[in-house]
């Protein structure tokens, strides 16, 4: 029971035919709960319209277009189409303006550059030492700046 309801489940949740056709060859064919929750041949039959219940022909067509007519006490408007054509100009007008939007923002664009930042204001104001002593001897020097202070430590040494 419970490998019925994730097989339904794997199936509601990717929509894939071959992934579907998979779970259906291995599972709901041989699984005699899955079939019973199938319709009958008789059942899916009926869902269907038959050939032989069913005159061919205008008539049909007319009966159903007469019907309507009476129910709406009006006559009924036929739905003019347009020519193959019109709609053919018509893609062909989308397209084209489709084309120019693209063109003219590519073009528009091309140049664009946000503000140029000069490289002396996009780098922050920078602490420098150039020498050290320690007893008026030259020593080594560690400097650290804690991240998003502005706080600087220097750490001065002698040379051994």
């Amino acid at each position: 029971m419970s490998r019925c309801k994730t097989v339904s489940f794997f199936y509601a949740l990717i929509p894939l035919r071959p992934w579907r056709d998979l779970l259906i060859r291995r599972h709901i064919e041989g699984c005699p709960h899955c079939q019973a929750g199938l319709a009958s041949r008789g059942e899916s039959r009926s869902l269907f319209v038959q050939e032989g219940t069913v005159s061919s022909g205008r008539t049909l067509w007319t009966g159903i277009e007469s019907g309507l007519a009476d129910e709406a006490g009006e006559p009924i408007k036929t739905i003019s189409r347009q020519a193959p054509s019109a709609l053919r100009r018509r893609r062909w007008a989308v397209a084209a303006a489709l084309l120019l939007v693209l063109a003219t923002g590519y073009w528009l664009l091309k140049d664009y550059q946000p503000e140029a930042v000069s490289v002396a204001s996009a780098a922050p104001a920078r602490f420098e030492l150039e020498y050290v002593r320690v007893d008026g001897q030259p020593a080594n020097a560690v400097i650290y700046q804690p991240q998003g202070s502005d706080m600087i430590i220097i750490w001065a040494g002698k040379n051994r």
